[in-house]
C-alpha cells in the first residue's frame, strides 16, 4: 500500500523529471533556433574570396557569415568608436574602442571594425550595417561613389563566439546540475523506494504509522509555518512544488539562531532571522522574523532537550570535523535525560 510519503516523494520526484525534461527540449530547441550561429561558431571561419564575397545577396540569412578575408590594401577611413564611462549618470571618461577601416577584398572594399588596424588576415563576423555608421560613411557625393564599390555589408572582427562560449559555459552548468539534480529524481520516479526520504522513513519503527500521523500533524497540529516549510507536534515536514521531506524532532542533534545582515551600498538596512536545525539525515533552516525564530527554537527545546542548542565555531567545528563525536555526546545527554525521566521519584 502506498503511503502518503511515498506518494509525496513519487510527486515531487514527477514533478523535477517533467521540469528538467522542459528545460532540456527549451534548450534543444534554442540551439535548433540558432543553428545557423551554431554551425558557423563550430566550423567557422570560412575563407571567402571576393567572389563568394559578391555573391551574397541577403547578410541575415546567408549561411556563412563568420569569414575569414584577405586583404589586399588596408585604408583608415577615420571613422571612431568612442566608448564613454559613466557613474551615477556623470561623465568620468572616454576612450576611442574601435576603428573603421575599408579593406580591398578583390575590386571591391569591406568595411571592418576593428579595435587596431587589422593585418591582411581578418577575421570576424559579417553584418548589416547600422543605420548611424552607413550614415557616416556614405553621406555626400563622395560617400554615395564609396557606396558603389563597398560591400552591402561590414565585418566586425571581435566578439563572434563570445556568446557561444557563454553559452558552452551554461550548458556546461546545465549538465552538472542535471547529473545532481535530474538524474536522480528520474532514478527515484523509477524506484520510489531510492528515494532518500522514503528510505530514511523505512528505518523508522513503523513507516506506515509515521506517515498517517505525519499527514495529520499536517493537517491539523502545524504550530509554525515559512515558505513551504512546516513545524508540528513531532516533525518538521518541507511541502513544495518541488521538494518533499520530513524529520523528526525525536533525531535532532543541533539547532541554533542564524541572523543575516543586509546591505546596500555598505548601508545597514535590517537583519534577516532563520532557526537552522540539524537531524539526523538532514538539516533544513526555517526563515522568519526574530520573535517566531525565538519561538521555534524554544519549541524545538521541549522536543528534544538532548540536542545542542546555540552556535560557535567550537561547536560548529566539531560537528564539521568529528561528526561522529558529536553524535556520541548528543546519545549520551539522550540516554541521560531518559534515565532522569525513569528514574523512580524519592520521598521527601
Amino acid at each position: 500500500m502506498e503511503t502518503w510519503i511515498i506518494r509525496l516523494c513519487r510527486e515531487t520526484s514527477r514533478r523535477q523529471v517533467i521540469a528538467w525534461a522542459f528545460v532540456l527540449t527549451a534548450g534543444i530547441l534554442f540551439l535548433i533556433a540558432n543553428g545557423r550561429y551554431v554551425a558557423n561558431f563550430i566550423r567557422g571561419p570560412y575563407p571567402l574570396r571576393s567572389a563568394e564575397l559578391g555573391q551574397i545577396s541577403d547578410i541575415e540569412t546567408t549561411p556563412r557569415y563568420f569569414v575569414s578575408v584577405h586583404a589586399d590594401k588596408i585604408m583608415d577611413t577615420g571613422i571612431q568608436e568612442v566608448t564613454t564611462t559613466t557613474e551615477n549618470d556623470v561623465k568620468e571618461g572616454s576612450y576611442v574602442s574601435a576603428g573603421y577601416y575599408a579593406v580591398l577584398v578583390g575590386d571591391r572594399y569591406l568595411i571592418v571594425k576593428c579595435a587596431a588596424k587589422p593585418s591582411a588576415q581578418i577575421v570576424g563576423q559579417l553584418s548589416s550595417f547600422p543605420t548611424d555608421l552607413s550614415s557616416q560613411l556614405f553621406s555626400g557625393a563622395d560617400g554615395r561613389e564609396l557606396r558603389s564599390a563597398c560591400y552591402p555589408f561590414y565585418l566586425e572582427s571581435e566578439g563572434f563566439r563570445y556568446p557561444g562560449y557563454w553559452g558552452i559555459g551554461i550548458g556546461i552548468v546545465f549538465l552538472l546540475l542535471f547529473v545532481k539534480y535530474g538524474r536522480p529524481a528520474w532514478l527515484h520516479l523509477r524506484d520510489i523506494n531510492s528515494h532518500p526520504v522514503v528510505s530514511r522513513v523505512n528505518h523508522w519503527s513503523d513507516p506506515m504509522s509515521i506517515s498517517v500521523e505525519a499527514e495529520r500533524e499536517l493537517n491539523s497540529a502545524v504550530r509554525y509555518r515559512s515558505q513551504g516549510i512546516f513545524v508540528t507536534d513531532r516533525y518538521l515536514i518541507v511541502k513544495r512544488f518541488f521538494a518533499f521531506n520530513i524529520l523528526r524532532f525525536e533525531d535532532l542533534l543541533w539547532a541554533y539562531k542564524k541572523v543575516t545582515k543586509r546591505s546596500v551600498n555598505f548601508i545597514p538596512t535590517g537583519k534577516d532571522y532563520a532557526a537552522v536545525l540539524v537531524f539526523y539525515g538532514g538539516g533544513q533552516s526555517f526563515p522568519a522574523s526574530q520573535e517566531i525564530v525565538d519561538e521555534v527554537l524554544t519549541f524545538a527545546s521541549t522536543k528534544a532537550p538532548w540536542a545542542v542548542f546555540g552556535h560557535s565555531k567550537e561547536i560548529a567545528d566539531l560537528f564539521r570535523k568529528q561528526t561522529s563525536a558529536f553524535c556520541g555526546a548528543v546519545e549520551a545527554r539522550r540516554l541521560e535525560h531518559s534515565q532522569m525521566k525513569t528514574a523512580p521519584s524519592r520521598p521527601t
